[in-house]
């Protein structure tokens, strides 16, 4: 599944991705995030995925609301402040509000979420997935360092998609 999610729709355009496709494309990376990252158990029947920011995804995100991830439904929730991150177990931050990434994280200090963007530079500042936009496809980078900082574990299958790997 996640192959084909993620290899499948790397090469799906010729030439520049549309800003539509991209988000579609993001969200679906979005849901395989979730799907190979392991957080510790929990008795939540559900795992809330905050969008940080004004988000590009339009009613992409939509797609992946209620689906299953290891037996909890996703749920997606909007946010525009760091304080309102509280509950949040994935977090995209935004290119808009990418410079407030280490108060994200500061934020989260301590608690099992996963900081995922989609910014130059983000994966070497925290962010522990980072997606990249190169013409007609989407890429990832992982700073496994940082997750297993917050108590995440990363699925090699996950990993071994990865265009580079921070430890």
């Amino acid at each position: 599944m996640l192959v084909s999610a993620v290899c499948g729709t790397t090469a799906l355009a010729q030439g520049a991705l549309d800003p539509t496709d991209e988000y579609r494309l993001k969200a679906a990376f979005l849901f395989n995030f979730a799907t190979f990252t392991q957080w510790p158990k929990g008795n939540s029947a559900s795992l809330l995925v905050c969008i940080y920011g004004d988000a590009p995804f339009g009613t992409h995100l939509d797609t992946i609301a209620g689906r299953k991830v290891g037996g909890r439904s996703l749920q997606v929730l909007r946010v525009n402040s760091v304080d309102s991150l509280d509950g949040c177990q994935l977090v995209f931050v935004t290119r808009a509000v990418i410079g407030n990434l280490a108060r994200v994280l500061d934020y989260v200090e301590g608690r099992a979420v996963l900081i995922v963007a989609d910014s130059p530079g983000a994966m070497q500042n925290g962010a522990m997935l980072n997606m990249d936009t190169n013409a007609d496809r989407i890429s990832f980078s992982a700073n496994l360092a940082a997750a297993r900082r917050q108590g995440l574990s990363l699925s090699s299958k996950l990993l071994n998609l990865a265009t580079e790997i921070k430890q």
